[in-house]
C-alpha cells in the first residue's frame, strides 16, 4: 500500500482506547476547512439529542467571510469503527456504518459531498495515528485494493476478521459570499459502549472549531437531551465546573465522579436539556458524555456472560442514578426475584412514579427517595397508572 503524502492543513481526529469488551462506533466532529482560509466562526448552536441507543446532531453556523465571494474545501472527519469486520466491509459500507442521514445546507441550498476513504495503516502495518491524504490540492482516498486486508491476515494465524474499516473523510465544496453564510449540518450516530454493552456514551470533537480564522467560535451555545429519568457524566475537559451549565427543565447536578479516569460531573435529568453557552469559545478539550447502565441492573445476557446483580448491588445502584431501562426480562417465579426483601420489591414497584417527582405518604419509601442523588419532588404530579409508558407499566406489575 502506498503511503499518502503530506497534508496541507491535517484535519483533527480523537483516540479513544477500549479494551476487548467495548466497542467504539463514531464520534461527531466540528466542520473544519481543509483548505486555508480567512474566513470566522461567527456564530455555532451545537444541538446533540438523544433517541434510543443513537444520538441526532444538529449544528448551526454563521459563518462572516471578510473578503470577496471564494470556494473552500470543508471536511468532516469520521474515525473508523474499532469494531471487527471483514476485508469487504468497505465494499459493503461506502460511507460510515454507524453514521447516517449526513447533510448540509449552505445559505438555503443543499449541498452535495464525497467520501474519501483513508487507511491507518502504512505497507508495513503500522497504524498511523494521523494519516496524511490532502495531496496536490486533492483529498485521496484509498481504493479497496489498498484497504485490502488479506495479505495481512493470512499471516495472523486463527485470526479471521480485523478492523478493516479507513478513516471515513466526507469532504463539499463550500462557496462563501461576502458576509454572512449559513450552515445547517445534519447527521445521526450510534453510540459507543464499552464494559459488555454497558456503558453507553459519545465523544464529540471539539477542538477543530479551532482551525478557523478566529481559532474558535465567537458565540458559541451547546444544547444536550439525554432523555427524560436518564443520568449521565460530562468531562469537564471545555468547561470548569457544574456552574457553566444552565438546566432548562427538572433536574440537578451532583459532584463530580469518576469516570474511565476522568472527572465528571453528573447531571441527574427528570425531564428538559442543558445548556451552555460561552463567548469568545476556544476550545481546549472535546465533549465526553457517558451513561452509566444501558441495560437493565436486574438481569444482563451477553453471549460471554451470563450473571445477575446482587439485591444489594440493585438498591445501592438505585440511590446512586436513574435506571435507564426498566425492562422485565424474568418472571416472578424465577428465584432473582426472591433475592429482594419485600421492602425492597415496594421501592423498586415505585420507582415510575418517584421518577416523577410522587411525593409519598408512606414516611419508608420518601426517606429512601430522599436519600438518592436524583430524586426531585414534584407537588403537583398524580400518579396514574394509564398515563406510564408500557414499559413501566409492566415493571410495576411485575414488582407487585
Amino acid at each position: 500500500m502506498r503511503k499518502v503524502l503530506a497534508l496541507i492543513v491535517c484535519l483533527i481526529s480523537v483516540v479513544v482506547a477500549y479494551a476487548n469488551d467495548g466497542a467504539f462506533y463514531a464520534s461527531g466532529t466540528h466542520l473544519i476547512p481543509v483548505t486555508e482560509t480567512d474566513i470566522r466562526v461567527q456564530k455555532e448552536v451545537l444541538t446533540l439529542n438523544r433517541v434510543n441507543d443513537r444520538i441526532e446532531v444538529t449544528v448551526y453556523y454563521e459563518f462572516f467571510n471578510p473578503v470577496g465571494e471564494k470556494e473552500v474545501l470543508v471536511g468532516f472527519e469520521a474515525r473508523e469503527p474499532d469494531v471487527y469486520f471483514n476485508k469487504e466491509s468497505v465494499r459493503a459500507f461506502p460511507n460510515h456504518p454507524y453514521m447516517r442521514n449526513f447533510k448540509v445546507v449552505m445559505n438555503g441550498e443543499p449541498l452535495n459531498y464525497e467520501v474519501a476513504h483513508v487507511s491507518r495503516y502504512d505497507e508495513n502495518w503500522k497504524y498511523i495515528s494521523n494519516p496524511q491524504y490532502y495531496v496536490d490540492g486533492m483529498i485521496q482516498s484509498a481504493s479497496v485494493e489498498e484497504l485490502d486486508l488479506e495479505d495481512w491476515l493470512n499471516e495472523v494465524e486463527g485470526f479471521e476478521e480485523a478492523v478493516s474499516h479507513p478513516l471515513y473523510v466526507y469532504h463539499f465544496n463550500a462557496r462563501f459570499r461576502p458576509g454572512l453564510n449559513i450552515i445547517q449540518h445534519t447527521y445521526e450516530y450510534d453510540m459507543s459502549y464499552s464494559y459488555n454493552g454497558e456503558l453507553p456514551e459519545f465523544i464529540y470533537v471539539l477542538t477543530a472549531a479551532n482551525r478557523w480564522a478566529n481559532n474558535g467560535i465567537d458565540d458559541f451555545t451547546l444544547y444536550i437531551n439525554m432523555g427524560e429519568h436518564t443520568s449521565f457524566n460530562i468531562s469537564p475537559t471545555f468547561f470548569n465546573s457544574a456552574q457553566d451549565w444552565e438546566i432548562l427543565g427538572k433536574g440537578k447536578d451532583v459532584k463530580a465522579a469518576s469516570y474511565m479516569q476522568r472527572d465528571s460531573i453528573r447531571f441527574h435529568m427528570q425531564q428538559g436539556s442543558i445548556r451552555f453557552h460561552k463567548d469568545q469559545f476556544h476550545p481546549d478539550g472535546n465533549i465526553y458524555i457517558s451513561q452509566d447502565y444501558s441495560k437493565s441492573h436486574f438481569y444482563y445476557k451477553s453471549p460471554y456472560h451470563d450473571f445477575k446483580y446482587n439485591a444489594a448491588g440493585v438498591m445501592d445502584a438505585i440511590k446512586d442514578r436513574y435506571l435507564p431501562s426498566l425492562e422485565i426480562k424474568q418472571k416472578k417465579e424465577d428465584s432473582y426475584y426472591n433475592e429482594f426483601t419485600p421492602d425492597q420489591r415496594r421501592i423498586l414497584k415505585n420507582l415510575p412514579f418517584a421518577y416523577r417527582g410522587y411525593i409519598f405518604n408512606s414516611k419508608e419509601l420518601q426517606d429512601f427517595y430522599e436519600s438518592t442523588s436524583w430524586y426531585i419532588p414534584n407537588p403537583d404530579y398524580k400518579p396514574d397508572m394509564q398515563q406510564l409508558p408500557e414499559e413501566e407499566q409492566n415493571w410495576v406489575e411485575f414488582w407487585k
